[in-house]
């Protein structure tokens, strides 16, 4: 197979990434990019544009093993770890809400929550997240409705209703958390797997001790693209953390 019907493959499956309403877009953003890079291939000629092919590809091959290492250790970090004595500080952080319906992902974290807090009663949850431009309420309280709906009693769940990233959804979090007399000083964070390193790393950063329970992506393709845009966002984690 050419490189140019190689390029062409690549593009088309980006634009159909992109345009799927499965929420991959990563994977189609960086389809594109490898198939920019295959076509750049194939138009550079002579002994100039041999040494450009090699600069290209050295780089594709260095950004590509950067990202699935990347990857692989959110993937390996974002594993469960659950402290034997009871944290009272848990978190839920926030996700996509349908009206007053959370999404299958928020679903997932929040009945693991749910688990969570029917086993250990003195524990109290802080369900964050903001209003989205294409919601009609705030996760927080989609997340409150659902808890209370599964059995848990509204004196254990605190609303955060501003965050809109998961810095804010920790740093409110913790503020409520002290208001209420709770301590801060360990979090136990419940959300998607592929989120949970990304999540320690920053609850690290701002002093606590993390602890955390990660819900399981399905299908695959969508595990794989999340843990492929949270390469890209742990980046972002690590400069504001400087």
């Amino acid at each position: 197979m050419s490189i140019l019907w190689l390029a062409a493959i690549c593009a088309a499956l980006g634009m159909g990434c992109l345009l799927t309403p499965w929420h991959i877009g990563m994977t189609g953003v960086c389809l594109l990019l490898l198939a920019a890079v295959l076509l750049a291939c194939h138009f550079l000629r002579g002994e100039k544009g041999k040494r450009w092919r090699r600069v290209l590809w050295s780089l594709a091959a260095l950004g590509m093993a950067l990202v699935f290492g990347m990857m692989g250790f959110i993937a390996l970090d974002g594993r469960d770890n659950v402290p034997e004595e009871d944290v009272p500080f848990v978190v839920v952080l926030g996700a996509q809400t349908h009206g007053d319906r959370p999404s299958r992902t928020l679903r997932e974290r929040l009945d693991l929550a749910a688990e969570y807090l029917e086993a250990h009663p003195a524990a109290r949850v802080i369900v964050s997240g903001g209003q989205g431009a294409d919601e009609t309420q705030t996760e927080a309280s989609v997340m409150d409705a659902y808890l209370r709906g599964k059995g848990i009693a509204a004196k254990r769940i605190v609303q955060e209703t501003e965050a809109r990233t998961t810095r804010e959804n920790l740093i409110n979090a913790k503020k409520l958390a002290a208001e209420a007399g709770i301590s801060t000083e360990q979090v136990l964070i419940i959300t998607s797997e592929f989120h949970l390193s990304r999540a320690k790393f920053i609850a690290r950063s701002l002093g606590m001790e993390p602890y955390g329970i990660g819900s399981t992506t399905t299908p695959w393709i969508l595990k794989v693209n999340y843990e492929l845009r949270e390469a890209f966002s742990y980046v972002k984690a690590l400069v504001q953390a400087g």
